[in-house]
């Protein structure tokens, strides 16, 4: 019986089961999001030899991840919680397993609450993500467009975006608008087909943060760390830790409009070539197909949603300047616009398109590979 089956089986079991469970049992829901889109992308190398490439396909998640989930709590008295989330990534183009076929690859942690605060331990979103309960990013993302290829803020930080196992948590409890945050992962990977944890110790991370909100006011900082493991060699080695900080907010005004801006400072930072995006062929040649590398520098951000028509009109503008370990140069701009309207209480649709180029450049060759794209979806939540 293949992987594929064999998972299909576990989540169909796992529903039953919980379906089955008397109304005396522990609160358990069962919920996901849908998200379905038409892509077009166009993509220029901006290097002799390779041509422009266009495509347009039907894609996942362009704005929201498609999942699918249980969680559930059990009120134990004086103020204490026991919870846990399970979340199952899938695309929902093909239906394949997302997360790299991680059964509960999104998400998969137990939680105490109580007087103290939350604490939290298993596969956790980052609190430098726009995820889960705690992904203080969506304080600073302009457009949730970070699926997108050609636009996004992922496109201008050096942030992950995503989550890591092995994890703990802690979340304090808020005092006059102030909450804090702590994160450690024991081993960031705990895929056994990947090189991590063989012929050396894994990669691990850890993070701080702090959100501050009050009227009108939402401020984050988020700090973290990734402590690269001794399996690395050659190339894949860094001697340093990479780190992150990032400082932004947003404010709202009477009206709805509100004004989001971040910006980040990284170094030794690992960023993987797909993160690129409609640059990577152009950024792959220059650098002979190092790609990024690890990473100093920083990134700014600036962005804006308008409630109009119903809807909300959003728009970000951004940059990121910084250089790897072989001296290339990377000089990054974005712009994007996009507009959410929703039908009804759990179906939205959305329109995005947006602009972006990455000046590369060596003591020998420079490029500016760019590109555009244009997607269209539908988002529904159950």
């Amino acid at each position: 019986m293949n992987n594929t089956k064999f998972s299909s089986m576990a989540v169909a079991g796992a529903l039953c089961a919980f379906a089955a469970l008397p109304s005396t049992a522990a609160d358990v829901q069962v919920y996901g999001v849908i998200d379905t889109s038409l892509s077009f992308v166009s993509s220029d190398a901006d290097v002799a030899g390779h041509d422009r490439v266009n495509t347009f396909s039907m894609e996942n998640a362009k704005e929201f991840g498609s999942r699918f989930g249980l969680r559930g709590s059990e009120d134990l008295g004086n103020g204490y919680k026991v919870g846990f989330v399970l979340e199952s990534g899938f695309k929902s183009d093909d239906g394949q397993f997302d997360q790299t076929g991680k059964l509960f690859g999104r998400e998969a942690h137990v939680d105490l609450t109580g007087p103290f605060g939350k604490v939290s331990a298993g596969v956790l979103p980052l609190f430098g993500s726009t995820l889960g309960a705690d992904g203080l990013f969506r304080a600073i993302d302009p457009l949730f467009a970070n699926y997108t290829k050609a636009f996004g803020s992922s496109c201008i930080s050096a942030s992950s975006w995503t989550r890591v196992d092995n994890a703990i948590s802690y979340v304090t409890p808020t005092f006059a608008g102030l909450t804090g945050y702590a994160m450690y992962s024991f081993k960031s990977s705990g895929l056994t087909t990947s090189t991590e944890g063989r012929g050396g110790e894994s990669d691990r991370y850890a993070s701080v943060a702090a959100r501050y909100k009050a009227g009108a006011v939402e401020a984050i900082v988020v700090a973290d760390t990734t402590m690269y493991g001794t399996y690395r060699t050659g190339a894949a080695a860094s001697k340093d830790d990479g780190w992150t900080v990032t400082v932004g907010g947003n404010y709202t005004f009477d009206g709805g409009v509100r004004l989001l801006a971040f910006t980040q400072f990284f170094g030794d930072q690992e960023l993987p070539a797909f993160r690129g995006g409609v640059g990577t062929d152009g950024i792959m040649a220059v650098t002979g197909g190092k790609g990024y590398g690890f990473v100093d520098g920083y990134g700014v951000s600036l962005g804006v949603n308008v409630p109009a028509l119903g809807g909300v009109a959003k728009a970000s503008i951004g940059y990121r300047d910084m250089e790897n370990k072989i001296d290339v140069d990377f000089k990054r701009v974005i712009a994007a616009l996009g507009y959410d309207y929703a039908i009804s209480k759990r179906t939205a649709v959305y329109a995005m398109t947006g602009w972006s180029q990455e000046k590369v450049e060596t003591a020998a060759m420079e490029a500016k590979p760019n590109g555009y794209e244009f997607t269209a979806g539908i988002v529904h939540r159950f």
